[in-house]
């Protein structure tokens, strides 16, 4: 047997991650219903917020510059392989366009209800909160919902 390549290892890494984040999301939901998904969401926000405000520290992200989100989400594709681009993007608003997500196929696998993205993503927001305090993160186009592609849309209020 060969060694995996580097591209193995991410895909099955990613894999694993995204089982994980079924397992989780799904068992919260069973257990504790909205209110369970609320609370979990809110910490993956509130864990998003530290790896943000890491990434101000360490110059990935910018403060109050949106373009910074893609940019630090876009350095990380060698580990996590999501395809992404730049949508819409004003002083008040930036979408982010995703392609293609290595973790849609666990998710639809594993039995993942079609609003999982909206609780493990809220780490996200929390990434864009430590750029500005003020964003808010939505997801109005989204693969797991039948969309082609998903777009996360960080927006001022």
């Amino acid at each position: 047997m060969s060694n995996p390549s580097a591209d193995d290892v991410r895909k099955a890494s990613m894999a694993t991650l995204a089982d994980a984040h079924v397992v989780y999301i799904e068992a919260v939901r069973k257990l504790m219903g909205e209110e369970g998904l609320k609370a979990i969401g809110e910490a993956n926000r509130l864990h998003g917020l530290r790896l943000g405000e890491a990434g101000i520290q360490s110059g990935g992200l910018r403060k109050g510059d949106l373009k910074s989100i893609f940019e630090f989400f876009d350095s990380a594709h060698p580990y996590f392989g999501f395809e992404l681009s730049i949508g819409e993007i004003t002083d008040k608003r930036f979408d982010l366009k995703v392609t293609y997500c290595p973790w849609i196929e666990t998710f639809k696998a594993r039995g993942a209800e079609e609003d999982i993205c909206k609780w493990v993503t809220l780490m996200d927001e929390g990434i864009g909160q430590a750029v500005d305090p003020d964003v808010s993160m939505t997801i109005p186009k989204c693969m797991m919902r039948g969309d082609d592609y998903c777009i996360y849309r960080w927006e001022k209020e």
